[in-house]
This record gives C-alpha cells, sequence and structure tokens, in this order.
C-alpha cells in the first residue's frame, strides 16, 4: 500500500509538469496538432488509417489504395506505432467515442503528452533499482521523460516520441539478470516486442543494449558467463524475434537495395549538442550561432542533455566516481556507448565531420541494419542512463552530508533541471479543409482517384492530412519512405499534358487539385501560443502554381479556383 501511495504522488508531479509543459495547447486540443506542420501531418493521416482500418480490416495494415493510387502502396515499411493505435481503439470503444477527425486529433494529441509521464515513470522505477533517494529517483525519470529529445519528437513523430516501454524493459530486464524471476523475463520480452511496435528503431537499440549490457559484465568479470548471461539473453531475444515474425518475416522478404534510405551521416548527434541550447530551449537564440551549423533537422540535432547534468557527469568521469560508486561504471559506459552511435558514421563537431570512423559506418553494409538510418534517435539510451548517473552521483556526493545540505542541493537541482528543459516555442497545426474537397466529396461515383500538385515531402505530409481530415478518398499523392511499388505519381509525364492527360484517364485519376500557397488569414498557417499566427511553409511558388493552373485550363476542365487551390477535372 505504501509504494501504491508513493507511486501515485509520483505520478501527480508528472501530470503537473505535463500540464505546465503544455498547457499552450489545451485550447485546441481537438482541432490542432501539437507540433508545427511536418510529420506530425503525416501521423495524423497514420492515426486516422489505423482507427478505421481497425474498424474494418486489420489487414490493411499492410497494403492501402489510399495512397499512390491506382496502384497504392505497400505499409510493411510504414512507422506505425501499433501500441499506440490500439490503444486508441480501446479509449474508443470504452469510452464510446466516434471516429470523427476531431476525435482522432484528440487522441493524437493526448497519447503524445501522456508518453511523457510513462516515460518518466519508467525511468523512476529503474532508477530506484540504483538510489535510495525518492527525489532523486523523480529528478531522473524527469531528465529521461521530458528530455529536449523526446519533446522535439513529440512535436513530430508519434512513433518516435513512443518512448514509453524502453524503461520499463531496462528495468525487468536488470532485475531478471539479478534475481532470476521467470515474470522479468517475461515482461523484457513483452516490453522489448511492444518498444519495437512502438518504434522498429528501438527494437534494434535495445538489441545493442543487451549485447552491450553482455560485453561489459563479461570483460568485468574476464569470463563468458555462458550460463549465467549469454543464454538467458539469447533467450529473450528469441522468443521477442518470435513474437514480431509476421511482422519482421515480411519486412525481410520484401527488403531489396531500392528500400534503403539515405542518412546514417546526416541525421546525427554533434558533440557539442549535447550541452549547446537547441532550438525548443528558452535560451535558443544563444545556441542559434551554434546548432545551425549542425546536421540534420530541428529534432533531429536536438541532444541536449543538460548543463548541470553534462557537468555533474564530466566531473565524475574525471574524479574516477564510476570506481567509488558502485554501478556508475556501468552508467557511464552505456552513456559513452550510445552517444558514438548517436554521432553517426562519422564525429561531427560544431557541424563538421570529423574523419573518425565509428561503428555507426559498419551499419551502413548490413542488411537490415540499414534501415537504421538516424543515429541520433540513439540518445534515447544516453538520457536514461543520464539520468541515473546524475541520480547516483548526488547521492554520493550530498545524501550524506547535514540535512540541510542535502536539502537545498536537490531543491536546486530539481530547479536547474526543470527550468533547463522547459520548453519554448511550441507551435501547433490547426486543420482547416481547403473547400475544394468539399467539392469533391459531393462526387457520389465510385473507383477513382485525384493528384495533388505541387509534389514535395512537406505538401505529402499536408495532403495525406487532408485527406484524413477532409477527403477520405485515394489519392496519388502520400509519402511512403520506403515505397516497394513504382507509384504513379512518380512516372507521371509532367512536360506534356496531353500525354498526361491520357496516362490520368486511364489509371481513373478524376481530379486534380492545385495547391498556390499556404499563407493567408490562418488557413495554412502554424498556431503559435494560441494567439499568434505566423507563416510556416513557402516552399510554394505561387508564380508557378498560377502558370500550372493557365496551362492545365486548356487541357482540364476548372471547376473551382480560389486563393489557394484550383480543382481541374479529367474528362
Amino acid at each position: 500500500m505504501k509504494c501504491l501511495y508513493r507511486n501515485l504522488a509520483v505520478s501527480f508531479i508528472y501530470l503537473i509538469i505535463i500540464v505546465l509543459f503544455f498547457h499552450v495547447y489545451f485550447v485546441s486540443f481537438s482541432t490542432a496538432l501539437i507540433g508545427p506542420p511536418e510529420d506530425n501531418m503525416q501521423e495524423l493521416w497514420a492515426t486516422w488509417y489505423s482507427q478505421t482500418t481497425l474498424d474494418t480490416d486489420p489487414s490493411a495494415f499492410f497494403y492501402t489504395k489510399y495512397l499512390s493510387y491506382p496502384q497504392g502502396t505497400s505499409l510493411l515499411y510504414y512507422p506505425f506505432s501499433h501500441p499506440n493505435y490500439v490503444a486508441m481503439y480501446i479509449v474508443r470503444y470504452v469510452l464510446g467515442l466516434g471516429s470523427d477527425i476531431n476525435t482522432f486529433i484528440f487522441l493524437y494529441n493526448f497519447f503524445q503528452l501522456i508518453s511523457f509521464y510513462l516515460g518518466a515513470m519508467g525511468a523512476y522505477l529503474l532508477t530506484r533499482l540504483f538510489v535510495k533517494n525518492e527525489t532523486l529517483a523523480i529528478i531522473s525519470g524527469f531528465i529521461f521523460g521530458f528530455s529536449p529529445f523526446h519533446l522535439a519528437h513529440a512535436l513530430h513523430h508519434l512513433h518516435v516520441g513512443a518512448i514509453s516501454f524502453v524503461p520499463f524493459f531496462v528495468y525487468c530486464f536488470i532485475r531478471y539478470m539479478r534475481e532470476r524471476k521467470t515474470y522479468f523475463a517475461i515482461m523484457s520480452i513483452l516490453f522489448w516486442a511492444l518498444s519495437a511496435l512502438s518504434c522498429w528503431y528501438y527494437l534494434v537499440y535495445i538489441g545493442y543494449f543487451v549485447v552491450f549490457y553482455y560485453v561489459f559484465y563479461a570483460i568485468k568479470k574476464r569470463a563468458m558467463l555462458w550460463n549465467d548471461m549469454l543464454l538467458p539473453i539469447i533467450s529473450i531475444t528469441f522468443f521477442v524475434m518470435l513474437l514480431l515474425s509476421p511482422l519482421i518475416i515480411p519486412m525481410i522478404l520484401a527488403t531489396s537495395p531500392s528500400v534503403y534510405a539515405e542518412g546514417h551521416n546526416y541525421y546525427v548527434a554533434d558533440l557539442l549538442g549535447f550541452i549547446t541550447f537547441h532550438p525548443y530551449h528558452l535560451l535558443s537564440k544563444l545556441g542559434a550561432p551554434i546548432y545551425s551549423h549542425f546536421q540534420g533537422n530541428g529534432w533531429e540535432m536536438t541532444v541536449y542533455i543538460g548543463l548541470a547534468n553534462a557537468a555533474l557527469l564530466i566531473v565524475a568521469f574525471l574524479k574516477k566516481y564510476y570506481k567509488k560508486i558502485e554501478n556508475l561504471g556501468f552508467c557511464m559506459a552505456c552513456i559513452l556507448f550510445f552517444m558514438i552511435l548517436s554521432f553517426g558514421s562519422y564525429l561531427h563537431i560544431a557541424g563538421q565531420m570529423l574523419y573518425v570512423p565509428l561503428p555507426t559506418l559498419l551499419s551502413e553494409y548490413i542488411p537490415l541494419l540499414k534501415h537504421v538510418r538516424t543515429p541520433s534517435r540513439a540518445v534515447i539510451f544516453v538520457y536514461l542512463f543520464a539520468g541515473v548517473s546524475v541520480a547516483m552521483i548526488v547521492e554520493y556526493l550530498f545524501m550524506k552530508k547535514r540535512r540541510t545540505i542535502a536539502m537545498i542541493t536537490l531543491c536546486l537541482l530539481s530547479l536547474i533541471t526543470f527550468i533547463d528543459f522547459y520548453p519554448s516555442k511550441l507551435e501547433s497545426t490547426p486543420i482547416i479543409c481547403p473547400p475544394v474537397y468539399a467539392l469533391i466529396n459531393k462526387d457520389t461515383s465510385k473507383d477513382f482517384g485525384i493528384v495533388n500538385l505541387p509534389v514535395t515531402y512537406l505538401q505529402s505530409n499536408r495532403y495525406m492530412m487532408f485527406q484524413a481530415a477532409c477527403l477520405q478518398k485515394p489519392m496519388a499523392n502520400g509519402y511512403i519512405g520506403r515505397n516497394l511499388l513504382n507509384p504513379l505519381i512518380d512516372t507521371i509525364n509532367m512536360s506534356d499534358i496531353e500525354v498526361q492527360k491520357d496516362e490520368l484517364k486511364k489509371e481513373k485519376i478524376k481530379y486534380i487539385v492545385v495547391h498556390k500557397q499556404q499563407a493567408d488569414e490562418g488557413i495554412y498557417k502554424a498556431h503559435r501560443y494560441g494567439d499568434q499566427y505566423k507563416d510556416y511553409d513557402q516552399l510554394i511558388n505561387e508564380e508557378i502554381a498560377l502558370k500550372t493552373i493557365n496551362e492545365y485550363k486548356n487541357y482540364y476542365r476548372l471547376i473551382h479556383e480560389d486563393n489557394f487551390t484550383a480543382l481541374l477535372q479529367v474528362y
């Protein structure tokens, strides 16, 4: 009972922090997506598609004709966050929620935020294995659950932000290796599988962790530890792969050189990134002159660990506390290992690539591991064990001092860490449907598709959002990171419109929507702090769009045109 009350109290603390961090979103929680318009638009599509698929035909998780019409596309490699979608479905069923877009927006936002609580609670429980002080365990949970990495990805990716099961796996795995209780082995298998189903990257990174765990203790004890460690780890890994085999085997069979994507040496962590104020930091303007030179985008390069945390870890390393504090050596070695993995194929410092080859370089040439193309995501384990290490170091240095000194130390550490991780520049994406889609919805005929122009990465995400929120009809567009087929949108003739028209008619494309601009009176704009609008994306050149419309009028029937879009019919 005491343990229950303690966990409830810790839960209350983390839930309050969620409110303090993300209260700006609550005013539009069911009408706007968390984060600026980017991959979150594609994630809304996945939320809508998963719920409608679970309502009708779960086998459609493997293939869809809603995207890349008319061929359709395989979804084997699509980054579905399956545990989140199943949980959403259960919540809808239990509470009797509908299948309207506002419900899906609400659920998407809710599960993004609840991952902060679950991730923090998992790290808190893990830290309790290493420290006795309750407050330090709470701080450790905060460092992992509310890390800048997690925040950055929560603004963009539901699947990468689904960190919740990782600390629970580590907790159960370590307890099993210590106590050899069968139920901890079973829970390790389940949490590893759930982590993988949330984000396939975590399947690999947890695999790296268990290999590291074995190698560390084998070297430390100078023995193979065959029965003590290697056989149990192999058994857990085997059953995880067995559980996931219905998905992994088709993915392996479908793998070919054409489905591998680049990024192993681009979406990386920079060594200075761990101590540089990141784009979402309160002092981001001070960090901008440095992080503006980093590789990758704002969320992949955000690996800031906190100045106080970094200082403690560096001091502990220089003073060799890892020799004095039990298990600190393991935790700090784990931090270093995953930092090295996060740097990519070569070391990056201040945006400059040094030709120092790193382990990630090998994964570029290993089948299947080549899919793990964003090394910076390995920092999930850096944050997890940084929190544990900080708790252990502070407990060693201060908790045996006078009570007053200990209390002041805890208060200062809590305040500094909270302020250092407090987010700024939180934007959202309101969902407002262009009028042209309402016109298309009036067409009751079946078996036809539409084309959205122009075709860019960001626009493809936007079109997927519009399909989920406004249209729900097949379209030739849609971004699938690893498309196993050859979609029409990639082969259509853009230079000879007469030939193009014949192709579209043959493939049952009935409408073309040309998007002219993204910014006017708040439509297609990112919503910031609840009351201000700013242009987020102006990739579309209006002159090019107008030229396209003028040319297309000679070949297609113009049905509607406004300041934002033009609708043409293929006839």
